[in-house]
């Protein structure tokens, strides 16, 4: 069966969506279109270009987090400097959307006019950098006259692209609001304040989708991306038992 597959952000915890699309593809579904924000858009991007599920883990086990995350110096408008990710997506990427094995949709906001831009065609590392560029950790990106960010704040599961058609739309999203007893430091607390923010545009696009996978990812931080295996796992787990119910 034909699914298009839509992915949401959430920093480290969007490894999950690895397991999401390898348990897919053992039980025979093919995914022949994928959409995401932030993290989910850039495991989209590597699902799209024809990677799979195991070859993406075994790229995302194999980056050394100090590589990509390196400081700002000096750090005018962002903490970290976007040019390694960059480098890593040229690494593994095709230049342009229309050289992607899979159609795929990458969400970005607008921070000028305001709002929610899906990009689908042209050059595929800028949209992709800004879907992924949360502040104040990346700087926004210039592209086509916008100054774009983190999709997350403006669509955070973009199921849109797939509504008119007669596909499965299979939704995975790694980062519900569940209750938490304690906040560990300054990132665990910008986080969840980001996603109260984000939860109730998100929580609306749940009936859109015709399977809702969210793994549980409890005690898994946005940040520890030398998990990936474990993460990975959540969202097969999670994916296998979802697939029950069709």
């Amino acid at each position: 069966m034909e699914v298009c597959l839509t992915l949401s952000g959430g920093a480290a915890r969007g490894l999950a969506h690895i397991g999401v699309a390898k348990a897919l593809r053992e039980a025979g579904y093919e995914i022949k279109a994928v959409s995401g924000s932030s993290a989910g858009a850039l495991v989209g991007a590597f699902l799209s270009a024809g990677y799979s599920p195991d070859e993406l883990l075994e790229i995302a086990k194999s980056v050394s987090p100090l590589r990509v995350f390196k400081p700002s110096i000096p750090p005018k408008v962002s903490l970290l400097s976007p040019q390694p990710v960059l480098d890593f997506f040229k690494k593994h990427l095709p230049e342009r959307f229309e050289s992607l094995k899979i159609p795929l949709w990458v969400s970005t906001t607008d921070l000028r006019r305001g709002g929610n831009i899906l990009f689908h065609s042209g050059e595929l590392y800028k949209p992709l950098l800004a879907s992924v560029s949360i502040p104040p950790f990346f700087p926004p990106v210039e592209y086509e006259n916008r100054l774009l960010n983190d999709g997350g704040f403006s669509n955070d599961l973009p199921v849109e692209p797939f509504l008119n058609g007669n596909r499965l739309r299979v939704c995975s999203d790694v980062t519900p609001l569940g209750e938490v007893e304690r906040l560990n430091n300054l990132l665990e607390v910008f986080f969840r304040t980001l996603l109260i923010s984000l939860r109730w545009n998100k929580v609306s696009k749940y009936p859109l989708c015709d399977l809702l996978i969210v793994p549980d990812l409890r005690g898994y931080s946005f940040v520890n991306y030398r998990r990936a295996e474990d993460y990975a796992e959540r969202g097969y787990t999670a994916a296998v038992e979802a697939l029950k119910s069709l």
